[in-house]
């Protein structure tokens, strides 16, 4: 039996780092081509709050000069539509985290043309979403911009969403490199945990591994596992993307994400499918039963 020391927690930034200044010019468009956004998404929340309490002022100075309002009359009613609906889907996000029914904190959206396929019996792939958010919705803003700009002469508003079309792109471009990587690193995990499990039993003069203690350091006992139930740990919560410190909650809200994204009943019902999900179950039976004992 070997000791289980609890590790540090690390955040889960889907958004990454470099992409945080991206992610606060594109969602003034992402906000009026998606809804349904997760909780954790919104950051950073008091960036935007401070955005909306100075446009708002900034559009009452211009209802009440007479020769501002009719030149930022575009920007002011866009602003203030941006303002309304992100505050509107915080609003939404923020009542589903509080009754636990926040099942994707993470998540970048829907869009109105993905939804409406999905009502429609369609279910798009991952990969066209994935296409939809990179290339088609940054263009879409492109092309507002430029029939702003040659069709009615509008020099503010086509300026500004000139600047959001290529932050736009890039910034899904990142969020699709950093899932590559995460994605990457969880398969290492597995597989690196799956040959530590069978290395005894094909080797017996192979060692389990133990595990490795800091001196001199006092954490917090967490319990007990032998090296087996703990590469199974391992193994489960990559397949689940959970981050350290793992627990019930983490475990069932992953796993409903991930599940809806490979559960054969509303895809195609293929064999890839039906193990990906079957795989899931495992999994997330796993860290039930730990949270039973």
């Amino acid at each position: 039996m070997i000791d289980r020391q609890p590790q540090p927690s690390t955040p889960l930034a889907r958004i990454p780092f470099l992409s945080a200044v991206l992610h606060c010019i594109a969602m003034t468009a992402i906000v009026f081509l998606r809804y349904s956004f997760g909780f954790t998404y919104l950051r950073p929340k008091s960036v935007f709050f401070v955005f909306s309490w100075a446009f708002v002022l900034f559009f009452i100075y211009a209802w009440n000069e007479p020769g501002v309002w009719p030149k930022y009359r575009l920007v002011c009613l866009y602003g203030m539509g941006a303002v309304l609906l992100y505050l509107v889907n915080f609003v939404w996000a923020f009542f589903c985290e509080l009754y636990e029914k926040g099942e994707r904190e993470y998540y970048s959206g829907t869009s109105y043309p993905i939804r409406l396929m999905q009502l429609a019996g369609s279910f798009p792939s991952a990969r066209l979403e994935m296409n939809w958010h990179i290339w088609v919705e940054p263009g879409l803003v492109l092309l507002a911009a430029a029939a702003l700009r040659l069709l009615f002469r509008e020099r503010h508003l086509s300026t500004w969403l000139f600047v959001v079309a290529p932050c736009f792109c890039f910034k899904e471009c990142l969020n699709y490199w950093f899932r590559i990587r995460q994605k990457k690193r969880g398969t290492e995990a597995i597989k690196e945990a799956e040959e530590q499990i069978n290395a005894p039993a094909n080797n017996p003069d192979v060692e389990a591994p133990k595990a490795a203690r800091k001196q001199n350091v006092k954490q917090q006992r967490a319990g007990t596992m032998s090296a087996t139930e703990e590469l199974q740990e391992r193994r489960f919560a990559a397949l689940l993307e959970m981050e350290p410190p793992f627990s019930l909650e983490q475990a069932e809200q992953n796993y409903r994400t991930l599940v809806k994204n490979c559960h054969p009943d509303p895809n195609d019902g293929s064999d890839e499918n039906n193990r990906k999900t079957a795989e899931l179950n495992d999994a997330v039976e796993f860290f039930r039963a730990r949270g039973g004992e």
